[in-house]
């Protein structure tokens, strides 16, 4: 489901006539629905992936509700929310020339590195997931595109 796919990566062009993985089908979507109907995709995505956090075994300390109530905002906003993972945000640090402890990373050093390598328009907010990874909550586009993580 929509925690475990890292990076919001893949087939997840909303507008291209493809079935995603989140199972939402743009096909037959009139073409005056398009717009709203990729905003609608985004967003259910970005639920679930909140919902997912509420549910099941956790093998670090799930975010609070607050936290999760602050998400939604975001989502409510317009944010797309995408997970990363300590590795991906090390490698990113790298290239950033900003400190990264993948041992002990903080939401805060991970927001951190993101805005250095996404900007600051971009990353709205970040709070670790019940997987150890990260939750971005991000724009929906960047530079006139639809932003994903980069593998």
């Amino acid at each position: 489901m929509a925690a475990n796919f890292q990076g919001r990566t893949g087939n997840h062009s909303f507008m291209s006539g493809r079935t995603t993985k989140s199972g939402t089908s743009t096909t037959n979507v009139p073409t005056g629905y398009k717009s709203c109907s990729g905003t609608f995709a985004n967003k259910i995505q970005s639920f679930k992936t909140l919902f997912n956090q509420t549910k099941g075994t956790a093998k670090h300390a799930r975010p609070t509700p607050t936290t999760l109530n602050s998400f939604a905002n975001w989502i409510n906003k317009g944010a797309v929310v995408q997970t990363c993972t300590s590795a991906q945000v090390a490698r990113w640090a790298k290239n950033t020339n900003k400190n990264f402890n993948t041992r002990s990373a903080t939401p805060t050093a991970c927001k951190t590195v993101l805005c250095a390598k996404f900007g600051k328009s971009t990353i709205k907010a970040v709070c670790k997931s019940k997987t150890g990874s990260f939750l971005v909550a991000t724009a929906p586009v960047m530079k006139g595109r639809t932003f994903n993580f980069p593998k």
